[in-house]
């Protein structure tokens, strides 16, 4: 049995199982590819749908072209605030350079996204929005529990503050640490490994695609090994967290408002212009506050529940766990 062969079954199959173990070990190498095409669309399938309970926004609509995204600009204004910040307050930037790497690796696969989109392949898709939709979501819990505002001592103006915990329990998140994942996947180059065949042959969709199997059976096993556990654990996390897409934004913006404001008040002499900015940082701080404990709050306790969903349907299957029949080049040998 061909390296890669094996492991994605000692990864998703019971091998422990007898007629499992031999006829994955007897079989020919295009029945094997057609049992690996039945399993990478019965893993994906529990994916997908719950893809349709989850917000992407308007991702979809920029068709694999992150740069197309209304919010794009403001996003990288985002990443590039927190780091001065990070900065300022003398911690590290790992955590914000690891976000800025995946939005760097995205629109570095724009060609395969596209090409993606525009053949209408699911999973590739599925992949863009997925990952897209994180890294806003990392970036918007970062500064939700990172990025503090108080009142200086013995004024009515407000300050910055870096709350440095924020950092280390930015890192230790399912979606920070998928997206590592993600940027790992990239550097070695396994997205287009697993893509670019799919996107040669048109596969739109896994299931009923036994035709030319063996052309893309490379990018099936890169989708199974590197692709789909990423996938799973995102998609589990959104559909478990129900946040709205635009509350992602609200938070990147609202950091972007008060800055604006703080330099504001630092500029102003007239103490009625002064009580007119104060208002304003007020009433941003009120609404910042609301949605950060939101994610705050609620991002542990959803990634505990996604954890709960994943390992219920997480198991290793037999082989007619995948396939109705046996394939026929084993036939005689299991019956």
């Amino acid at each position: 049995m061909r390296k890669y062969i094996s492991e994605v079954c000692y990864k998703y199959m019971d091998m422990d199982d007898r007629d499992t173990r031999k006829a994955m070990l007897m079989m020919e190498d295009t029945d094997q590819n057609s049992v690996l095409l039945s399993l990478t669309s019965k893993l994906y399938e529990m994916i997908i749908d719950k893809t349709v309970d989850i917000d992407f926004g308007d991702i979809p609509k920029t068709k694999g072209d992150i740069t197309m995204l209304e919010s794009y600009e403001k996003i990288l204004e985002s990443t590039s605030t927190l780091t001065e910040i990070l900065k300022q307050f003398h911690q590290p930037t790992e955590p914000i350079d690891e976000i800025n790497k995946a939005i760097d690796n995205i629109e570095h696969l724009k060609p395969v996204f596209k090409k993606g989109f525009q053949t209408n392949i699911e999973i590739i898709k599925t992949t863009y929005n997925t990952m897209v939709l994180s890294v806003i979501s990392s970036l918007s819990y970062m500064i939700s529990v990172s990025v503090y505002y108080v009142k200086s001592p013995g004024d009515t103006s407000y300050q910055i503050t870096l709350q440095k915990s924020g950092v280390s329990r930015t890192k230790d998140t399912l979606v920070y640490e998928s997206l590592v994942s993600f940027n790992k996947a990239c550097k070695d180059h396994q997205i287009e490994t697993a893509f670019n065949p799919l996107i040669k042959s048109k596969i739109r969709s896994f299931a009923g695609s036994a035709m030319g199997v063996g052309a893309i059976i490379f990018g099936i096993a890169a989708v199974l090994m590197n692709i789909l556990p990423i996938l799973r654990e995102l998609t589990y996390f959104f559909y478990v967290m129900r946040a709205r897409f635009s509350e992602y934004l609200d938070v990147q913006a609202d950091m972007l408002d008060m800055n604006v404001q703080l330099l504001k008040s630092n500029q102003i002499e007239s103490i009625e212009d002064k009580k007119t900015v104060i208002s304003r940082q007020e009433a941003i701080i009120q609404r910042f506050r609301k949605i950060s404990e939101f994610f705050s709050a609620n991002n542990k306790t959803k990634e505990a529940q996604a954890d709960k969903q994943i390992k219920e349907d997480n198991k290793r299957y037999k082989l007619n766990d995948i396939v109705d029949s046996a394939p026929d080049s084993i036939t005689d040998s299991l019956f």
